[in-house]
């Protein structure tokens, strides 16, 4: 395949994606005019920065500067270069790459491993529904109640008792033990050969929220002291930054505005079985950051319900600090009489779950009644104190950390006050204290996605730039909003000229795009680089241009700019040439050029006083 038809189907791929549709499988969008916003999944943010533009299919954020079209996204979501974002978006749509020759990868992509994940469920979903292999995992299931609509709403299949099932399953399906070894699905012996990760387990699907299935979860049918088994770490998976059941949770988060989260894959299910389809499952871990990170891309509410073992206390404990951390309102409950909330469910019904979410303790009043009761046992006085003193210690950390706006700050000093049975100034008094014990720890600047500047060095590079620099990148923004524009500019916009060497690619991939017949788009510019670095960069010219306007004013001042900046470099080459010795100097230049050009200065001025 020639190059020229490479992009043709790069195009036929980007073209055939919805941007909206792809990020909102990603981040909880809301309409906001004709665009979308929402909260950045690239870095964390109170106050959603993250734009979708429908119409011009590019997402911008404006706290960390990422930007880019659909591949931008991909690859900076998923974490793969241009070409594997290209395949996966590819198989998204529909759209054969076969006969493309692509150069060698490094071992296999996250595309071949969803489609090995998808292969093994297919062989595992065979095994479960065999009249005789899959009898045992058919009953084990009927006991814990599931009903035959959610084990095939979930996908739950079985894969039997052999160490090679799965390999021979993939020999006759021609495919390569090294990548079912990349999926954690086989693993190499020591002494050459593999054999099957799960044998003898119940097998639960994992999904992302797009639904793709990354890993697997096993329950032991047997005595394996095991009893939970989950895929190992790959490049599709990671237990601490996934959530089961998501893919099928994100609509009832949404239309609950709420999630539950629960610890085990059956008492995910069952929850979903009853009608509380807000429900989602940890992976064997304690909450992390990750997730609530994850899940407040969906709501800002979370109930978190554990066993009533003092296993899913210490995970409650866990989960309470990182949710916090990450500004959730999180209320904490458990199901009682020692049950897993799977049997509780079985057991109570709709009605009485319910109970056990209404009986939920605020996350604050659950930490403070875990401290009170290790340092008061019904005493009062210095034992008092001393529970104070280390409840407000804890949350000194979670206040430095930044987790708290002023708003929920105020909020969380009137529970304070009201839990303590103190003025809400001694409360404050006292927690500060504590925080001057911490360490403190600076805020950190939102940074580029990217390249790691920070946006306010962004704008010391724009503000330390010569004139004529300048002129160069106003009229590399004027053009991505009016491309017509590109005419008047005629042999001025002379990319050598320009010492940034990104925005100079950008400038020479411009040009081109603007001299062919087509109809200019700011996504096949994206498009024309592979980094994402890129996409950035161009987002960001083009809504800086946008929010400039005046676009016949500042691309006169531009040109009147170059003009004076080429007039002064020829002075100065013929001054040369009578002394000898002396080189260009561009800042002399750039001071002729503002000397020269007072209505440029003065557009550049109000350039920096609305950054």
């Amino acid at each position: 395949m020639s190059d020229t038809d490479r992009e043709i189907l790069t195009r036929r791929i980007r073209d055939s994606v919805d941007i909206v549709d792809l990020v909102s499988g990603y981040v909880r969008l809301t309409r906001a005019g004709s665009q979308f916003k929402g909260r950045c999944p690239f870095h964390e943010e109170k106050t959603p920065s993250f734009y979708v533009h429908p119409v011009k299919q590019f997402f911008k954020c404006y706290g960390c500067g990422a930007g880019g079209d659909v591949f931008k996204f991909v690859q900076l979501k998923e974490k793969v270069d241009f070409l594997e974002a290209r395949r996966m978006l590819a198989e998204r749509v529909g759209i054969n790459l076969d006969l493309e020759r692509h150069s060698p990868q490094q071992g296999p992509g996250k595309s071949d491993l969803v489609k090995a994940n998808e292969w093994a469920q297919r062989v595992f979903r065979k095994y479960y529904e065999d009249p005789v292999a899959g009898e045992a995992a058919r009953a084990y299931v009927a006991r814990r109640g599931i009903s035959d609509e959610m084990v095939e709403a979930f996908g739950i299949g079985l894969a039997i008792d052999s160490f090679d099932a799965l390999l021979r399953q993939a020999s006759l399906a021609k495919i390569d033990p090294a990548v079912l070894v990349a999926a954690g699905l086989v693993k190499e012996r020591a002494g050459g050969g593999y054999y099957d990760t799960f044998r003898n387990r119940l097998m639960f699907p994992i999904r992302d929220v797009m639904g793709r299935i990354i890993a697997f979860g096993g329950r032991t049918l047997g005595d394996d002291p095991a009893k939970y088994l989950n895929t190992p770490a790959t490049a599709l998976f990671d237990k601490s930054t996934n959530l089961f059941g998501l893919d099928r949770a994100r609509a009832g988060i949404e239309a609950a505005g709420q999630a539950i989260v629960v610890e085990g894959y059956t008492d995910c299910i069952m929850a979903h079985q009853f009608g509380f389809t807000e429900t989602v499952a940890t992976l064997g871990t304690a909450m992390t950051d990750a997730h609530a990170t994850l899940l407040r891309r969906y709501t800002d509410r979370v109930i978190l319900l554990f066993d009533s073992d003092s296993a899913g206390q210490k995970a409650a404990d866990r989960a309470l600090s990182v949710t916090l951390t990450g500004g959730l309102d999180v209320v904490l409950t458990h199901v009682p009489q020692g049950k897993d909330p799977c049997d509780y469910l079985l057991s109570a019904g709709e009605a009485g779950f319910r109970d056990v979410l209404k009986a939920g303790v605020p996350a604050l009043e659950f930490k403070w009644t875990q401290v009170a009761g290790q340092f008061l046992a019904g005493e009062t006085g210095p034992s008092r104190r001393r529970a104070i003193e280390a409840f407000l210690n804890d949350l000194a950390v979670w206040w430095e950390r930044g987790a708290l706006d002023p708003i929920q700050k105020g909020l969380v000093l009137n529970q304070l006050s009201k839990l303590l049975s103190l003025p809400a100034e001694d409360v404050h008094r006292q927690l500060s204290e504590a925080m001057r014990r911490t360490r403190h720890r600076p805020f950190s600047e939102p940074r580029n996605a990217e390249s790691g500047d920070t946006v306010a060095e962004r704008h010391e590079t724009r503000q330390t730039i010569s004139a004529e620099q300048e002129a160069y990148r106003q009229i590399v923004e004027v053009l991505l909003n009016e491309p017509d524009y590109f005419a008047a500019v005629g042999d001025l916009l002379n990319p050598a000229r320009i010492r940034d060497p990104e925005l100079s690619a950008v400038a020479v991939k411009l040009i081109d795009l603007l001299r062919s017949e087509e109809h200019f788009r700011l996504v096949d510019l994206i498009g024309c680089f592979d980094s994402p670095r890129f996409g950035g960069l161009i987002t960001d010219l083009a809504t800086e241009g946008e929010r400039h306007g005046k676009y016949a004013e500042t691309i006169e001042g531009a040109l009147e700019c170059l003009r004076v900046a080429n007039s002064a470099r020829q002075t100065v080459r013929l001054v040369d040439q009578v002394l000898g010795g002396h080189k260009e100097d561009e800042r002399l230049l750039a001071l002729a050029a503002n000397a020269r050009n007072p209505h440029f200065s003065s557009a550049k001025a109000r350039r920096r006083h609305l950054n």
